[in-house]
């Protein structure tokens, strides 16, 4: 008799479990509530490590792998988790630019020099270049590249391999280049062009062969894709084998010489990133707004399917923050960070508001005018 009773019970917790779980995966609002009131995923202002700063207005602070970077009077300190400082790298610049991909960070002079690229908390190379740094980039392998003005070229790209040394360079001598990136495998490099001769702006994006580009440089373009008529491309990002291209009203998908938009940017769009790995998001004004009642839209679209995942937002949008598989939505003294399936991860709560958020592989770090608190996610 106890071995039924036994085995009714188990049944029972059993069918509850997957009903809960069921509700969890396929109801937002269920999701939400068991989010907040069951799994505690709030997280208060200091609750978390920190790093005291002086003034957030002259220090800048960035993150990648699970490190916190921070520049401040020609020296890069670098932090862990625990909000430790492991590393200072005494460097020459005045406004650091950065970027990084998994364990590698470049650290630029804008309008400067110097470059700079180190892996985990260790420099690499320096290289001081011959022209004034505009843009950046590196990809997860170290290979780093690096778009330069004021030669008498507009624009001049040049690409260094894992160990500093120069692999290529292009000139562009009418046009400029705004931003430019390099495939995971290295075999490729892509840039956006810009033309503002003329009475329309011409925006292309060209993707040159790396070996190419080495050997046989007038034929290293294999790809050019142009933007309509006064359609501006602003950002460009590799996803695998695809390019991801934000445009002033529009976002792209570029792959072997085709080119397929994703959707489009309105006026109904607060905010678009096309940081998350192999996504595009954006913030749209839900239409259950009311007069009395604001509610807003993250969706979270696959380029590969197309599919996409909705997580709805009941304040203002201040501003979004996107790396990998997260996205940080900032509502000025509140933060909701959510992965890329549009589950909420964690919730951060603070009492004043929060001037800034950056977030690496799996750490991110909330910026406020004296200190920066480092959560791990």
């Amino acid at each position: 008799m106890k071995k039924k009773i036994f085995i009714v019970l188990g049944s029972l917790v059993l069918i509850a479990i997957i009903v809960v779980m069921g509700l969890y995966i396929g109801n937002s609002s269920t999701r939400l509530w068991i989010d907040r009131h069951i799994l505690k995923k709030e997280l208060l202002e200091n609750e978390l490590p920190s790093i005291k700063i002086d003034d957030a207005e002259k220090i800048k602070v960035y993150a990648y792998s699970n490190y916190i970077a921070t520049v401040e009077d020609n020296t890069l300190t670098i932090y862990n988790q625990s909000a430790k400082d492991i590393a200072t790298i005494n460097i020459s610049v005045t406004n650091p630019k950065f970027a990084s991909s998994g364990k590698y960070l470049l650290v630029g002079d804008e309008e400067g020099e110097n470059l700079y690229l180190i892996y985990n908390d260790s420099l690499q190379w320096h290289k001081k270049v011959e022209g004034n740094i505009s843009q950046i980039a590196v990809n997860s392998n170290g290979a780093a590249c690096v778009v330069l003005t004021g030669t008498t070229y507009k624009s001049v790209i040049v690409m260094y391999d894992i160990i500093g040394k120069e692999e290529f360079k292009t000139f562009l001598s009418s046009t400029s280049a705004t931003d430019v990136i390099i495939s995971d495998d290295s075999k490729y490099l892509s840039f956006v062009e810009i033309k503002t001769t003329g009475m329309s702006i011409e925006s292309k994006i060209k993707t040159i062969s790396v070996e190419k580009a080495k050997n046989t440089p007038k034929e290293s373009i294999i790809y050019t894709y142009t933007m309509n008529p006064n359609t501006l491309a602003l950002k460009i990002k590799y996803k695998k084998n695809k390019i991801v291209a934000l445009c002033d009203d529009s976002v792209h998908v570029l792959s072997d010489g085709s080119d397929e938009e994703l959707f489009k940017i309105d006026n109904n769009v607060s905010f678009v990133d096309i940081n998350l790995e192999g996504y595009a998001c954006k913030v749209t004004e839900s239409q259950t707004s009311s007069l009395l009642k604001n509610e807003y839209e993250l969706q979270i679209q696959n380029i590969d399917n197309k599919k996409t995942n909705l997580y709805m937002i009941n304040s203002t949008v201040k501003n979004l923050y996107c790396s990998n598989s997260i996205v940080a939505i900032s509502q000025g003294s509140e933060v909701e960070f959510v992965n890329d399936r549009g589950w909420l991860i964690k919730k951060f709560n603070s009492v004043q508001n929060i001037k800034d958020i950056t977030i690496g592989d799996s750490i991110v770090g909330i910026i406020y005018r004296n200190r920066i608190e480092v959560m791990g996610i």
